[in-house]
């Protein structure tokens, strides 16, 4: 009879356990498929620094050269968020512009003050490319064509990257703290989204997401 209670007891256990792993893979897949807008992103961004998240929103960029960058929008198309690639991706293809997308990545931000205007503008005068300048704010994200190696002279700096760095300087003069700091996402894995159907944090409908994965 004791043994008996005790192999009842064993299954019992068993089908708890079994249960609490079917529900936490359940928890876990749902928090996988949970995303945040570029709009929710960007007005809590101070909230995401170094986490990892998931965020959809449409490509309204990729720079064409190099494929390095890209950016995606939300409701507003004024307001877009940088996404980098990280090793496993490599470049984006000009060809996503127009995609909506779900980015998976961690939020990362770069903090500008004075001193780093001024050695930006040492590296521009010497032709070395800095991602500080392709921030998609002030003037737009617009790429000179490539040059050869040594070809870019000294003094040679294009007059939209000018631009920038005197709106950084702006920016920097109207801080309070002396920086300011600019965020963008570097992507681990990003998906094509193929319908229009996702849990997207702010939103009241969650369904299943269906996208062709790029993760490289």
């Amino acid at each position: 009879m004791i043994k008996k209670a005790l192999g009842i007891l064993a299954v019992a256990s068993l089908l708890v356990s079994c249960g609490t792993q079917q529900k936490n893979d359940k928890e876990g897949t749902e928090k996988e498929k949970t995303a945040i807008t570029v709009d929710n992103l960007l007005a809590e961004i101070t909230n995401y620094i170094d986490k990892d998240i998931v965020v959809v929103g449409t490509i309204n960029h990729v720079c064409e050269h190099g494929g390095k960058r890209m950016f995606i929008m939300g409701e507003d198309p004024d307001i877009a968020i940088k996404i980098t690639p990280n090793d496993e991706i490599g470049i984006f293809e000009k060809e996503l512009e127009g995609s909506h997308v779900i980015i998976t990545g961690i939020v990362k931000e770069l903090r500008i003050d004075e001193a780093y205007v001024a050695n930006l503008e040492k590296e521009l005068s010497e032709g070395i490319d800095n991602e500080a300048i392709h921030d998609h704010s002030g003037e737009e994200d617009e790429e000179e064509p490539a040059r050869p190696e040594g070809e870019y002279a000294e003094t040679e700096v294009d007059s939209s990257k000018i631009k920038q760095i005197e709106h950084m300087k702006t920016q920097i003069a109207e801080s309070e703290n002396g920086y300011y700091s600019q965020f963008w996402v570097e992507a681990s894995k990003f998906e094509v989204k193929k319908y229009d159907h996702e849990h997207i944090e702010g939103d009241d409908h969650h369904d299943n997401v269906e996208s062709e994965e790029h993760s490289h």
